[in-house]
């Protein structure tokens, strides 16, 4: 984690969590409520020709389950966070028109679910610099969810803004098993 978004602003940094405060390059404390694990997302399908993503990274259950994923946080990495400021060789800074956002598809098996967005930024002057809930409630019960980085600039070549987001402290909602809940109750 790092506040200098700058220096660590290229793609040598792609893992490195924006952190306003931190001295320094810090490897603890970086994750949503000072945690020291978090992940990073690489991944956006915008239909060119030059699109290298072939499957879109995704969040799922091992054992095939529908579930409501309730939220999770997302945070900028340094990198984006330049690019959206600063621009670089590949992209333009992000004007007051421009945007990026994460949309979330879920799925039940096969069958969509349905959407949900969030703005990572929104023009430069409603830029993401701390870690953000992300509502996904509303795709329902899901058995996966892919995520799609998706914005407004193009370099002529499809989407030109650094495709990554951290994210962290996912939340998942699992039913009880009404059996035990019925074997509580009828013993006590």
């Amino acid at each position: 984690a790092s506040s200098d978004y700058v220096t660590n602003g290229d793609f040598n940094h792609q893992l490195t969590v924006y952190k306003a405060g931190a001295e320094g390059d810090v490897r603890t404390g970086g994750g949503h409520n000072g945690s020291n694990n978090f992940a990073v997302h690489y991944g956006y399908k915008d239909g060119s020709q030059f699109n290298k993503t072939a499957e879109l990274p995704a969040l799922s259950f091992s054992d095939g389950m529908a579930r409501v994923i309730d939220h999770m946080y997302v945070n900028n990495i340094c990198y984006a966070l330049n690019c959206y400021m600063n621009g670089n060789g590949l992209t333009a800074k992000i004007g007051p028109d421009d945007w990026v956002a994460i949309v979330a598809t879920g799925y039940n098996g096969d069958e969509k679910t349905g959407e949900a967005k969030i703005y990572l930024c929104n023009g430069p002057e409603n830029i993401v610099t701390d870690w953000t809930k992300f509502d996904l409630s509303g795709l329902g019960k899901v058995t996966k969810v892919t995520f799609n980085v998706k914005g407004s600039s193009d370099n002529g070549y499809g989407f030109s803004q650094p495709a990554y987001f951290a994210y962290d402290d996912v939340a998942v909602r699992f039913e009880k098993d009404a059996t035990a809940i019925n074997n509580i109750s009828q013993s006590t």
